[in-house]
């Protein structure tokens, strides 16, 4: 069981300096509710897969849109956190009356819109014309209905990088009028700072898929810039994804190999996002263990208390629901979509994992465990 501190006290200078500055451009002031011309406003839903960071952010989003009086009874809307699916959360809210403002459209829900989905939650937008706003999480599920052949309002949240995905043309301004993403371009940067002054280490793994989309997941162009401003090398290995169900065993034999491979090339491993199952996460990131290879996680502590030595992540999905959910009610109170702010980050959460420290035989400091939200004891 993980232990939560959540003071965030001295700890080291990066660690306190992350736990410090959070920063974010919040709405001032939310509108009342707006009718819709005589009906609800109707709202559809995609991701690119099961994930716990979409299921989270959506729950988040429904539940400050509640506090904000557009969606009533929304309170007891099912969420257990860390779960993937976001079948039942969904089958709840487009099930329920919840107001006489917004509704969530049971049949406008596109669940796994990767890249070899059909076009039909595109084709929808572009011809029926009966969805208000598109609430989209993942960068595959945004690159896909982020783009010119509807202009149905569309937000895309858990992209890694919507810049690099080109989702979005930067953080100011999104390029389209009906696109907007939720941006947080220095994240990365902050997660290997924070792993370089812990280790000071002069070759970092990264394994991660070789296409244009697959670089924007893993955040490349985030952790080259790093890589030369800090001054160390990368060293790679390119892993393609499962095109299908039935290509997940060759995608985990090409990781294993792919790791395994690393962790007697390198003195560190950043492990990007990947399509792998967190009960499968263990078994993966073992040869880093035997080889006593410090291990950092770009998802989060859901790794870390699977075997990764650390990670910097979001500490809850209250803020970012917050101020999705504050985005949408200015666009249905009459803003402008492309005039509202994309940026946000809020306190980060900090995690280790002592049974993988000792295994690696790091030892971790008094003070850092002191700045960490969460420690876990054993895997």
């Amino acid at each position: 069981m993980p232990l939560t501190r959540r003071t965030f006290l001295t700890g080291t200078a990066s660690l306190a300096a992350v736990a410090a500055n959070p920063r974010a451009t919040l709405a001032a002031t939310i509108p009342a509710p707006r009718p819709n011309g005589g009906r609800k406003w109707r709202i559809g839903y995609a991701e690119s897969m099961p994930f716990g960071n979409y299921v989270a952010t959506l729950h988040g989003v429904a539940l400050a849109l509640g506090r904000m009086g557009w969606l009533s009874g929304v309170a007891d809307a099912p969420y257990t956190p860390g779960q993937w699916d976001s079948a039942d959360l969904w089958r709840w809210l487009a099930g329920r009356d919840l107001g006489p403002h917004v509704e969530f459209v049971a049949d406008a829900y596109y669940p796994r819109l990767d890249r070899n989905a059909p076009d039909e939650a595109l084709n929808r937008l572009a011809t029926a014309r009966d969805i208000d706003l598109m609430i989209v999480m993942g960068t595959i599920a945004g690159t896909k209905l982020a783009t010119d052949t509807h202009t149905v309002p569309t937000l895309v949240f858990s992209s890694t990088n919507p810049v690099a995905a080109k989702i979005v043309a930067s953080e100011s301004d999104p390029g389209r009028e009906h696109v907007w993403a939720h941006l947080d371009l220095t994240r990365f940067h902050r997660q290997l700072r924070i792993f370089h002054d812990t280790f000071r280490f002069q070759r970092l793994g990264v394994a991660y898929d070789d296409s244009t989309v697959g670089r924007a997941i893993a955040s490349l162009s985030d952790i080259e810039a790093m890589a030369e401003r800090l001054g160390f090398a990368l060293v790679r290995r390119h892993v393609r994804p499962p095109a299908d169900e039935a290509d997940f065993p060759r995608y985990y034999a090409d990781l294993g190999t792919a790791w395994t491979e690393l962790s007697g090339e390198v003195d560190a491993m950043y492990i990007t996002y990947g399509r792998w199952e967190l009960d499968r996460f263990r078994p993966l990131v073992q040869p880093f263990l035997d080889r006593r290879i410090p291990t950092f996680s770009q998802l989060g502590p859901e790794e870390v208390e699977r075997g990764a030595l650390m990670s910097v992540a979001r500490a809850d999905f209250a803020g970012i629901g917050q101020f999705g959910a504050g985005t949408i009610a200015r666009l249905f109170g009459g803003e402008r979509l492309r005039g509202l702010p994309q940026v946000y980050f809020d306190t980060p959460t900090i995690a280790w994992n002592i049974a993988t420290a000792e295994t690696i035989g790091h030892r971790i400091p008094f003070d850092a465990l002191l700045a960490a939200d969460t420690v876990f004891g054993g895997t």
